[in-house]
């Protein structure tokens, strides 16, 4: 057997038989790979950005986010959920940096910050419930801010089940706009 790397593809091929490592076979159609959903880079600077059409593939959703600001500025990323147009509201927040510490109530839109005048802004958000009809709706994030206090931002978010299915998302910037740039990847968690 021969075992053939393609690096430019990062596929891996065997002339016959099967491939391990560790012990479980590579490739094949099981649960827990990890696939890209969409990719967005912003070409202008823009309010919003949306993702849409989702559903309940995925068992989690992973959003990737960054971008540099053409100078230091408030800026105060948050995300927000519809169910169809319907913006969903109702969350408890709590967000945790190095020096602060808030939890609030009854929000619509949730920060993914704490510190607003930055230059950089780099974060990971895992979102659990899209696509669900009654079931809570949970995200944890984690970022970074280039700012001289509370750079680095813990989030967490909750919404309590109710009859909506939430199936997009709004990543906004208030006081300014998503620069030109930007960089925003969506993965999903396959199912098992």
């Amino acid at each position: 057997m021969s075992l053939t790397i393609n690096h430019q593809t990062n596929d891996i091929s065997a002339s016959s038989g099967s491939v391990t490592i560790g012990g479980a076979a590579v490739g094949g159609g099981g649960g827990g790979a990890l696939e890209l959903v969409t990719h967005t880079a912003v070409s202008s600077t823009a309010s919003s950005v949306i993702f849409d059409n989702l559903n309940d593939d995925y068992a989690t959703y992973k959003l990737v986010m960054n971008w540099t600001l053409a100078s230091q500025q408030n800026s105060y990323p948050n995300i927000r959920f519809f169910d169809g147009s319907t913006v969903l509201s109702s969350y408890g927040v709590q967000r945790i940096a190095a020096a602060s510490q808030s939890n609030q109530t009854g929000q619509s839109d949730i920060p993914l910050t704490y510190e607003t005048s930055m230059l950089y802004w780099s974060s990971v958000t895992y979102i659990h419930g899209i696509g669900l009809t009654n079931k809570p709706l949970v995200l944890q994030s984690t970022s970074y801010g280039s700012a001289s206090a509370n750079a680095i931002c813990l989030t967490g978010g909750y919404r309590a089940a109710t009859n909506v299915t939430p199936d997009r998302f709004e990543i906004r910037a208030s006081w300014s706009n998503i620069p030109a740039g930007a960089n925003l990847t969506l993965y999903g968690l396959k199912k098992s």
